[in-house]
């Protein structure tokens, strides 16, 4: 079972453990498709010592109306990807211990490669925010 199973099993169970108090972290490709749906960047990004990230309101991700993810098909890469996650100390993939359905997921390879591309490109994304900040600041 790989990530797909979360239209199924969560929705199934209306289980939103993942998009309360979320730290999401947003690609630029995320951000863009999130606007492309007629959301102001400023309705749902947020800057946190240099990641972008989703903002939450009551608890919970903007887009999450108490019900359902209101954006589902259009969510950041990394709620795709959820329960699979980055253990910084392990220097791996792991199923989120947080994740109360975590018992019906694995992780696969497919997972595994797909979550350090995205790791690679947020890293990428602030430093190149970073560079261009300082940039702005010397001119």
């Amino acid at each position: 079972m790989g990530t797909d199973t979360m239209s199924t099993c969560c929705l199934r169970t209306r289980c939103n453990q993942c998009c309360r108090h979320t730290n999401m972290l947003l690609t630029a490709q995320d951000i863009d498709r999130i606007a492309s749906l007629g959301y102001d960047r400023t309705f749902f990004v947020e800057e946190l010592n240099g990641w972008l990230q989703l903002k939450n309101a009551h608890g919970r991700c903007v887009f999450h109306t108490g019900e359902r993810c209101s954006i589902y098909d259009h969510r950041p890469e990394g709620c795709m990807l959820y329960p699979v996650v980055y253990n910084t100390d392990r220097r791996s993939a792991i199923l989120d211990a947080e994740c109360p359905q975590k018992q019906r997921f694995s992780i696969g390879e497919h997972n595994v490669r797909k979550l350090m591309l995205l790791i690679s490109t947020l890293h990428d994304e602030r430093s190149q925010r970073g560079k261009n900040e300082k940039k702005s600041c010397e001119t």
